[in-house]
């Protein structure tokens, strides 16, 4: 049996993190729900969530369905947070786009600019600082 594209993604970020625990939702869900709820509480006390879809990518493509896309769209504009971080298949690096941007990351795919870019080895680290200083 072979693995997915996304399970294989989300096996390779889901220990990396220190300060934000990631919970993959993987049972039947809300058309459109991302895969994974990210919550994080510093000892500064700040503490929050957001959403994370992941993409595994073949070419330019991004392959959002429309419940995806209707659903950062909704939830951004409602005053929520979410992300979708986007892998080429085989590695080559973690590209960031906010949820705000699905319509345009489905029509314009990996030419539009990522709001950030981690690239192979990915900086874990730094990563997870991004998407803490990102979540509005």
């Amino acid at each position: 049996m072979t693995t997915k594209p996304e399970s294989r993604f989300w096996k390779r970020i889901k220990n990396k993190f220190t300060k934000i625990t990631l919970t993959r939702i993987e049972a039947v869900t809300p058309l459109g729900l991302p895969d994974i709820l990210a919550v994080y509480k510093l000892r500064d006390k700040r503490r929050g969530q957001f959403w994370i879809e992941l993409k595994v990518t073949k070419g330019n493509q991004i392959g959002l369905s429309s419940g995806q896309i209707s659903w950062h769209m909704s939830h951004n504009t409602n005053g929520g947070c979410s992300f979708i971080m986007a892998t080429p298949l085989g590695g080559g690096g973690v590209s960031i786009f906010s949820g705000a941007r699905a319509l345009s990351l489905a029509k314009e795919g990996l030419s539009l600019e990522p709001c950030a870019l981690f690239p192979e080895p990915c900086a874990w680290t730094d990563l997870e600082t991004w998407l803490i200083d990102h979540v509005t």
